[in-house]
């Protein structure tokens, strides 16, 4: 075979192993496409399973809170503001308001800078109404103070408790919520206060924990007419309108919480 021929057979075998290696090189591609398209398509169906799952859940957690729901003591809580204001280091005869009367039974009078560490206590009560089915054993603590003792308050279906609440401040304190309300915007907060919290967890490693708040905001105090630096304790629940901001009473909307749990578990399973 001469070099012709040698030559000829050589361009003919790179001509087939160029079209071999394109054919492979076609084929690793088109491989590559459908590994892509698989893939893809394997990753539509986890997020499709993920859905399903997640979708799953939410329904059965909307069952398990409508089961817990209709389990849960229908709580109903009211509450109501004395009318008097008190000096607790004084009898409280001399310095009660009567809501029963139109005119104050005292006259007592508090000065600044005087009396500005002088203490007047604003009392109300709460009413904690249970509707059933369920009997309620609860935990709740009746005044403003974070640090004071929670109590327990069982009451059962069908029936009500009345507990005592009240917020305590400084004569200098009630007149600076008094001149907050007028809109002295220098005055430090919290002007409100929680005076009253309940918390009610239903019994059982499935359940919620039902939470009741009520805030006293306002002022226990008025202004003396004609005495500029002289204040006296307002006459609460009452249509007069010629004090500041009286303090009142105000019922949160009650919070509930579902949790769901197993023994032995350290955490509170919230959901």
């Amino acid at each position: 075979m001469d070099s012709t021929s040698l030559e000829g057979v050589s361009v003919v075998v790179s001509i087939i192993a160029a079209a071999i290696s394109a054919v492979g090189a076609a084929v690793v591609a088109w491989q590559a496409v459908q590994t892509r398209q698989s893939t893809r398509a394997a990753i539509e169906a986890v997020d499709v399973a993920r859905a399903e799952l997640s979708q799953g859940e939410a329904l059965r957690d909307d069952a398990l809170k409508a089961h817990i729901d209709a389990e849960m003591p229908r709580v109903t809580v009211t509450a109501y503001l004395h009318a008097e204001v008190l000096d607790p280091a004084e009898p409280p005869a001399s310095i009660f308001l009567d809501d029963r009367k139109k005119d104050r039974l005292t006259q007592k009078e508090y000065v600044l800078p005087r009396d500005s560490s002088k203490l007047l206590q604003a009392k109300g009560t709460v009413t904690v109404i249970n509707d059933g089915p369920r009997f309620m054993e609860a935990r709740y603590r009746s005044d403003s103070d974070p640090s004071t003792r929670p109590l327990d308050l069982a009451v059962p279906p069908g029936e009500s408790r009345t507990v005592e609440v009240s917020r305590t401040e400084t004569v200098e304190r009630w007149v600076d919520l008094a001149r907050w309300a007028q809109g002295d915007t220098s005055i430090e907060g919290p002007h409100e206060d929680v005076i009253f919290s309940m918390s009610y967890r239903f019994p059982g490693w499935v359940g919620a924990v039902e939470e009741h708040r009520v805030v006293m905001g306002g002022t226990a105090v008025e202004p003396v007419e004609g005495n500029a630096s002289a204040w006296r304790p307002a006459q609460l629940n009452s249509s007069r309108q010629d004090h500041v901001s009286p303090a009142s009473l105000v019922l949160q909307p009650f919070e509930r919480h579902y949790f769901r749990n197993r023994p032995g578990d350290d955490v509170m399973g919230w959901f």
